[in-house]
C-alpha cells in the first residue's frame, strides 16, 4: 500500500473538515454592533426627552415672567374687569388678544372688586395660555383704602 505524502500544516488547516477560526470574531463583531445600535437608540430617546423637557421649562419660565409682570401692573393700578393682551414667544407685546397667533402667549387678567368698610379689596386672577392651553395661573389681591381712591397712597 502506498503511503500518502505528508501534508503541510497550511494544507491541513484548509481541509474540508477544518472549522474556520474567524467565526468567533464575526459573532463577537455582530454582538457588538447590536449593542451599539441599542445604546444609540436609547441615547437618542434620552436626548429627545431632555429637549422636550427644556422646551416645556422655557415656556413655563416665560409664562411665569408674563404673569409676574401682569401682577405688578395690577398692584400699581387695580382696574376692575377682564383684560387680555397677546405676547410673542420672546415676551414682546403684540397688543390685543385678537392678535395672538400660534405659539404666542395670551395673558388674561380678571379683577373683581370687593367693597369693604374702609376701602376696596381687589382680587385678581391672572392666567397665561399658549395655543389655547393654560401654562400658568396666578391669584393675587390688593387693598385700596377710600383715601387712596381719592388721590392718597394705596396701602
Amino acid at each position: 500500500m502506498a503511503r500518502k505524502p505528508a501534508e503541510t500544516l497550511l494544507a491541513a488547516r484548509r481541509g474540508p473538515d477544518a472549522t474556520w477560526h474567524g467565526t468567533a470574531f464575526v459573532v463577537e463583531a455582530l454582538v457588538l454592533l447590536a449593542f451599539l445600535a441599542f445604546a444609540l437608540a436609547m441615547f437618542m430617546q434620552l436626548f429627545g426627552a431632555a429637549h422636550n423637557r427644556g422646551v416645556e421649562e422655557r415656556q413655563l419660565t416665560q409664562a411665569v415672567l408674563l404673569a409676574s409682570n401682569a401682577a405688578e401692573e395690577f398692584a400699581a393700578m387695580p382696574l376692575a374687569g377682564t383684560q387680555s393682551e397677546a405676547f410673542d414667544g420672546d415676551g414682546d407685546a403684540l397688543g390685543a388678544a385678537a392678535d395672538a397667533g400660534e405659539g404666542d402667549y395670551l395673558v388674561t387678567r380678571e379683577v373683581v372688586p370687593e367693597p369693604t368698610e374702609g376701602g376696596t379689596l381687589y382680587h385678581a386672577s391672572i392666567a397665561v395660555s399658549r395655543d389655547g392651553e393654560v401654562v400658568y395661573e396666578l391669584e393675587t389681591a390688593r387693598y385700596a383704602s377710600d383715601g387712596a381712591a381719592e388721590g392718597g397712597d394705596a396701602a
